[in-house]
């Protein structure tokens, strides 16, 4: 993975955002440029989702392609590398949306929170980017946990992964639900008052947003 992926890892392009910011429509593409050092150009091109770059020296006109060869080192490099790094951190901040679950059902409840109650997941671990929770604003109880995970980590027998959201609900409901099959015990929680649920589409997304709703008040 080079660095330009490493970047843009788990990033949805916001194109709205992309004009907004600077960039140019050619036809298919979105085009950006920055002078950098004084001495390069830097180009970026988006088209559909796939991000090239390159660095031009403008006294030259060529491709500066040092820039980009991970064991060509040096101050002078290092210093274009740094800045290039600038522009593209600048450009995700402002352009881009996280994108790390996929999962048509997986993707409507978090819109369904995103509008219900103002509140967005929040990525509370920096080394575990597959794994945010829903907190109330005050005080910061969690009501709602969102997960990729491998099936087997669940017991099902599909081991691909899976996407998952883990609700508290009251005990003696949770007892009745649990089949192993579309219901388990929470995961990662306490498996008394916590129900995992495979947002794969098997429940009706209006039950999933009842266990949703269901959770934020007995949480709040």
């Amino acid at each position: 993975m080079n660095e330009l992926e490493k970047i843009l890892k788990n990033k949805k392009i916001n194109y709205s955002k992309l004009i907004k910011y600077g960039f140019k429509k050619v036809e298919d593409n979105y085009i950006y440029e920055k002078i950098l050092l004084n001495k390069f150009n830097c180009i970026i091109d988006i088209n559909n989702d796939k991000v090239t770059s390159k660095i031009i020296d403008l006294k030259t006109s060529e491709e500066y392609l040092p820039f980009n060869i991970p064991f060509i080192t040096g101050e002078y490099v290092g210093l274009i590398r740094n800045e290039y790094q600038k522009v593209l951190m600048d450009i995700v901040e402002k352009c881009c949306d996280e994108e790390v679950f996929r999962n048509k059902q997986t993707l409507e409840v978090i819109n369904y929170v995103n509008d219900k109650y103002q509140e967005k997941l929040e990525f509370l671990w920096k080394d575990e980017d597959k794994c945010a929770v829903f907190r109330h604003q005050n005080p910061k109880k969690w009501y709602g946990v969102v997960m990729s995970i491998s099936g087997e980590k669940l017991g099902v027998k599909d081991k691909k992964e899976i996407e998952i959201i883990v609700l508290k609900i009251e005990p003696l409901v949770l007892e009745q639900l649990v089949d192993n099959d579309k219901y388990f015990r929470g995961y990662h929680m306490n498996k008394k008052h916590w129900l995992t649920i495979i947002l794969d589409g098997r429940i009706p997304l209006s039950k999933v947003l009842q266990f949703v709703n269901n959770s934020y008040n007995i949480t709040k």
